[in-house]
C-alpha cells in the first residue's frame, strides 16, 4: 500500500505534477497539427463531450468520494476552470469564437493559479490529487488544442471580451455563493473563492479577510489575463 502523506507545495510531487502537466498540454497539441481536418474535428468533439459528462458528473462523484469535504450544492461546475471547460466544450461543438476567448485567459489563468496554490490536502497517490490534476490537466489541453491545433488565435478583442464579461459573471457567480449558503444551512458555498479563502498553503494568507480578499483577486486577475496576452501583442506589434 502506498503512504499518503500531507501535500506539500512545490515539493517534488508538486513540481513534476506541474512539469508533467504543461508540457503534455503544450507538445502534444504540436503533435496533432498536421491530422486531418475530419480527424482535428473528432478529437475536439470527443474532448466536448467528454469535458461535459465529466462536469456534470462531479458534483456527484465528488460528494461521494468525500463526504466530510463536499456535497451537491457546493460542487456545481461555477468555479473559474469549471466555467472555462465547460466554455472551451461549447466552442468545440459550436465554434463560437466568445466561448474560446473566455476560456483562453481563464483557463490558463486558472490553471496556473490552481496549479501553483492548489486546494487538496494529500500529495500523491492519493485520488484527490490525481483528480485535481487531472480535471486541471483536461483544461489545458483542450485550450492548447484549440490554439495550437485547430489554429484559434487570441486577439486585442479577445482580451477585451474577457476583461468586460468577466465582471458580470463573476457578480452573477457571487450572488449564487450567497443564495446557496442563505438556502442551504448545511453547505458552504464558495466559488471562485469569493466568500473565503481557498484551503491549503496559498498566497491568500498574505491577504485580508473575505470579503475584502476580493479586491486583490480583481488586479491579480487583471494581471495573469494580461500576461497571457502579452506574447500575442509583441507578435502583432513586431512581427505583422
Amino acid at each position: 500500500m502506498f503512504e499518503v502523506e500531507e501535500f506539500k507545495i512545490f515539493g517534488f510531487e508538486h513540481l513534476l505534477t506541474i512539469f508533467l502537466i504543461i508540457c503534455f498540454s503544450i507538445l502534444f497539441p504540436f503533435l496533432l497539427r498536421n491530422l486531418k481536418t475530419s480527424s482535428k474535428s473528432k478529437i475536439a468533439l470527443g474532448l466536448a463531450i467528454f469535458i461535459i459528462l465529466n462536469e456534470v458528473i462531479k458534483p456527484f462523484y465528488y460528494p461521494a468520494l468525500y463526504p466530510e469535504r463536499y456535497d451537491f450544492l457546493s460542487t456545481l461546475p461555477l468555479h473559474l476552470c469549471n466555467l472555462a471547460s465547460l466554455f472551451i466544450a461549447i466552442f468545440f461543438i459550436s465554434k463560437i469564437r466568445f466561448f474560446f476567448n473566455l476560456s483562453f485567459f481563464w483557463g490558463i489563468s486558472g490553471v496556473l493559479m490552481a496549479l501553483t496554490q492548489p486546494d487538496y490536502p494529500y500529495d500523491f497517490p492519493h485520488l484527490h490529487f490525481i483528480l485535481f490534476n487531472f480535471n486541471h490537466a483536461l483544461l489545458l489541453f483542450s485550450i492548447f488544442f484549440a490554439f495550437i491545433t485547430l489554429k484559434n488565435i487570441p486577439d486585442f478583442k479577445s482580451y477585451q471580451d474577457t476583461i468586460f464579461y468577466s465582471i458580470p459573471i463573476v457578480l452573477v457567480v457571487f450572488s449564487i455563493n450567497l443564495l446557496i449558503n442563505f438556502l442551504s444551512k448545511n453547505t458552504v458555498a464558495n466559488y471562485m473563492y469569493l466568500i473565503e479563502f481557498p484551503l491549503g498553503e496559498n498566497l491568500t494568507r498574505f491577504m485580508p479577510d473575505p470579503p475584502f480578499h476580493v479586491l486583490i483577486f480583481i488586479p491579480i486577475a487583471l494581471l495573469l489575463f494580461s500576461i497571457t496576452y502579452l506574447p500575442f501583442y509583441f507578435k502583432d506589434k513586431f512581427y505583422s
